[in-house]
């Protein structure tokens, strides 16, 4: 088997390779480690895209006895040597997806301990191996003689996979730090007709460990189904398939400036300015953009070129215009670093405005990297720089000190439209070329703002703007409707819908039970309408909810609840009408003869999810009476809960706008999904109700 190695590399440059240094660290080194990473993988085909996710979600973390000492992120390049004072260290390296389950996504992790001696190079290979328990079954040939219609549910309290059928797929599992159990349960129907379930548990499932689920039957006449089913378990590690070699893409860095930051400066007073581009492997191309070119001759008023491949006679024009670069292959070492230049003849030339020159660097492989070089020249003293960590209700305002002298800086605000502006100040030093900012809060939500930099006797032409997020829910004026097949949809693409309904399912007996109407409007053009109908030979009730329909099971629903949500309202205000109608479709939840009762709830839950095919869903339900799994607002994942109950109709002709108080369960934790339902029939999930009841929603509103 071909075995390969994961570096995941910078420069190969010392004064690169602190870049990434805590605070606390002294970069005087006396020695230094050249770290070369592996991780190795269970799947022997493993894709271009996998290679670039897993480069790009590692971290190397190296640590002393005082702490944390060099950290690299995910995404940034880890230079070949490291220098580090004498001393032990510990390396530990992570990279790809930590989910409590899932069909594909795996996590990797490696530890090594190693030794700084002044003068030397340590060298150490960080080996990251599988950290998921995974879990395959393996049925009895036969089987489906005895048992049909067979599912076996594997999973821990934050998450779960079903194994439908002879599913040959490896399921991986990250277990919670106060959870090392699997459970697993069997679930089919019998040869006469009877339902089975048959569970278990796998005790302190072991990470890097793979359980093997063996599925027997013997056949008894005498027992009930005619079968006495054993469920056996394989223990065994995790077998070393393939290690992946992957590299990072190449890396852009300002040399005394940072890229990712307006380089500003007065007319004729920018200097030569250095990029380093710097690669663990070749680069074959150095892509330069930008309108300032079109006036080199060699370029034929193009505005492009590739400073690698151009001519020499190209070359030599781009040269003369005050641009050239210093090319340095190691071919023993396979990097690359290219010190780009931009020398005064070319920056000192350049006019009052905003100048930008896009950089793109490809390497042997295919892979490519952008950057983006921005220059303001201006002779105002305080320059308007973009807004930072824009958030719902908060935004940092920045700017840039141009000139000497500058005392005292600040900004002017407002909502973009308003004819007044509030002015704030900023703190600390304005010495030249430095930023300085503040940090806006209690701003509006989906709300665009525009600011200038100023001092006591300056306000800069310069006006940017920032749009907060917005913190209220996408389509929730039920504005805008679609169609999937024979199904109406909230919006036009399926598969980027916020909401969904039980319509996949009713639709395809000829039953539209959730859609627009203009019947009853608070604003816009649409209200959704929910009617619960005799559908066939099942009563389905009216619905819509945060999440989507996931297949159609037989006569029953199987759908994924919940979306991504961070944040912590108080309350829920909806326009709502409701006209309830009397049951006729009654059982142990409600009586026929009785009104209906309708229902709206909304519920805050953690990360903890349920894979379905591949996805992963805060709640999977299904309305299966043999394999039902309903929502549970009394559930560990739930953060915040509330609910509004219509036992009666809603006063008037039209809606009424109600509030849901919002109850938090938890205390300190931030959610992760939010939850929300509405259904005409609050008992649908038990095809319990009343055939005609209806329900109308517009203009839902979070209440911070």
């Amino acid at each position: 088997m071909k075995k390969f190695n994961l570096y995941i590399a910078g420069a190969a440059m010392m004064l690169l390779a602190g870049a990434c240094a805590e605070e606390n660290f002294d970069t005087a080194g006396e020695g230094s480690l050249a770290l070369k990473t592996s991780v190795n993988s269970d799947m022997t085909v493993v894709s271009r895209a996998s290679e670039s996710e897993l480069a790009e979600n590692c971290m190397v973390w190296i640590s002393n006895s005082k702490g944390l000492v060099r950290r690299y992120n995910a995404g940034e390049a880890v230079p070949s040597l490291i220098p580090l004072l004498t001393g032990h260290y510990v390396a530990e390296a992570w990279t790809g997806d930590s989910v409590p389950a899932s069909w594909d996504k795996r996590w990797f992790k490696g530890m090594a301990e190693f030794d700084i001696t002044k003068g030397q190079t340590a060298q150490i290979n960080l080996v990251c191996k599988i950290a998921n328990t995974a879990v395959s079954v393996d049925y009895q040939e036969g089987l489906e003689s005895v048992l049909t219609d067979y599912s076996l549910t594997i999973g821990h309290s934050g998450g779960s996979l079903i194994f439908e059928g002879r599913d040959t797929r490896r399921g991986y599992f990250m277990m919670p730090s106060k959870d090392k159990a699997l459970s697993y349960e069997l679930k089919g129907t019998l040869a006469n007709g009877k339902e089975f379930s048959f569970a278990g548990t796998i005790a302190d499932a072991a990470p890097s460990t793979e359980y093997i689920l063996h599925v027997t039957y013997t056949p008894l006449e005498q027992t009930i189904g005619g079968a006495y089913f054993t469920i056996t378990v394989d223990k065994h590690e995790i077998t070393v398939e393939q290690e992946i070699e992957i590299v990072a893409a190449p890396h852009f860095m300002g040399h005394d400036f940072d890229l990712d930051n307006t380089l500003t400066a007065e007319k004729g007073k920018v200097g030569r300015r250095t990029v380093y581009v710097t690669s663990p492997t070749k680069i074959t191309g150095l892509k330069l953009t930008s309108d300032l070119f079109t006036g080199i001759a060699a370029l034929g008023g193009y505005n492009d070129f590739d400073i690698i491949s151009m001519t020499d006679e190209g070359r030599a024009q781009v040269n003369a215009a005050g641009i050239n670069h210093i090319y340095t292959y190691n071919e023993e070492a396979d990097e690359t670093v290219i010190q780009l230049n931009f020398e005064e003849e070319f920056t000192n030339n350049l006019d009052n405005g905003e100048y930008s020159i896009e950089m793109e660097a490809t390497d042997k492989n295919g892979k490519s990297n952008t950057a983006t070089l921005h220059i303001l020249i201006s002779d105002a003293p305080v320059v308007t720089a973009d807004a930072t960590d824009v958030s719902y209700f908060s935004a940092t305002l920045c700017g840039t000190v141009s000139k000497d002298d500058v005392t005292a800086a600040g900004f002017n605000y407002r909502v973009k439209g308003d004819s007044e502006w509030t002015h704030v100040d900023a703190t600390g030093s304005f010495e030249k070329g430095s930023r300085y900012t503040v940090a806006l809060s209690a701003l509006r939500d989906g709300t665009t703002y525009e600011y200038t930099a100023t001092t006591p006797d300056f306000t800069s032409a310069v006006v940017k703007e920032f749009t907060t997020l917005s913190a209220q829910l996408p389509n929730a004026s039920f504005e805008e409707w679609g169609m999937n097949g024979k199904a109406p949809i909230f919006g036009s693409d399926y598969n980027s819908v916020f909401w969904d309904s039980g319509n996949h399912g009713s639709a395809s007996f000829g039953y539209i039970l959730t859609n627009k109407s203009t019947d009853h409007v608070h604003s816009g053009t649409y209200s959704a309408r929910l009617e619960s109908r005799n559908v066939v030979v099942k009563f389905a009730a009216g619905n819509l909810f945060v999440g989507k329909y996931l297949k159609t099971d037989g006569t029953n629903g199987i759908l994924g609840f919940g979306r991504p949500f961070t944040l912590t309202p108080k309350s829920m205000k909806v326009w709502v009408k409701y006209t309830p109608e009397t049951v006729n479709k009654g059982g142990s939840h409600i009586a026929n003869g009785t009104i209906d009762q309708g229902i709206i709830y909304i519920a805050l839950v953690d990360n903890t999810t349920t894979d379905y095919n591949g996805e992963q869903w805060p709640v999977v339900i299904r309305t299966n009476p043999n394999s039902l799994s309903l929502f549970d607002p009394n559930g560990s994942n739930v953060i915040a809960y509330g609910e509004h109950i219509f036992t009666e109709a809603t006063t008037g002709d039209g809606l009424i706008q109600i509030e849901i108080p919002i109850d938090y369960k938890r205390s300190g934790v931030t959610p992760s999904n939010i939850i929300l339902v509405a259904s005409a029939s609050r008992y649908g999930d038990y095809f319990e109700g009343a055939d005609g009841s209806v329900m109308y929603l517009d203009d839902i509103e979070l209440v911070y």
